[in-house]
């Protein structure tokens, strides 16, 4: 495995297991009940804070390897790229999805089962981080994926 795997691997781990806290601080059974301001505001900033931190350490740990006598290539680079795009390609697609879901909601004269409540705050905060950590593991296991494959 390259270095640049090895990153992603972590990587993504440690991104699983901050959606997961996200998750449980968020859902409550199926659904995602009414929260305050404050609530989500610190929420936000322990997983911005803890996204942060994990990716210093893997990127502490990657310099470290780095002087072992670990590198990256061009072929990581180019992978890296390639993952790179993926991922916000998923990611806009994402957004576009969101965007036709509000136009939608907005546009029918009365309420449809299975649509997801954009205008309540808590649930548009879930959504809107769950599309960015969409991205973040997209671009991760591709760099896995795209590795193992060249």
């Amino acid at each position: 495995m390259t270095l640049a795997e090895k990153k992603a691997g972590l990587s993504l781990l440690t991104g699983i297991c901050i959606f997961a806290y996200l998750t449980a601080n968020m859902i409550d059974g199926w659904s995602i009940p009414d929260q305050e301001t404050r609530h989500l505001w610190r929420t936000w900033l322990f997983v911005l804070g803890l996204g942060t931190l994990s990716e210093a350490a893997i990127g502490v740990w990657a310099n470290i390897m780095r002087k072992r006598g670990a590198f990256e290539d061009e072929r990581d680079e180019q992978i890296i790229a390639r993952a790179d795009r993926l991922g916000l390609l998923v990611g806009f697609c994402a957004i576009n999805v969101l965007i036709w879901q509000i136009l939608w909601q907005s546009t029918l004269p009365a309420p449809v089962p299975l649509t997801l409540n954009i205008q309540h705050l808590p649930t548009l905060f879930f959504i809107l981080m769950s599309v960015l950590f969409l991205c973040h593991g997209v671009k991760q296991v591709m760099i896995l994926v795209l590795g193992r494959l060249s």
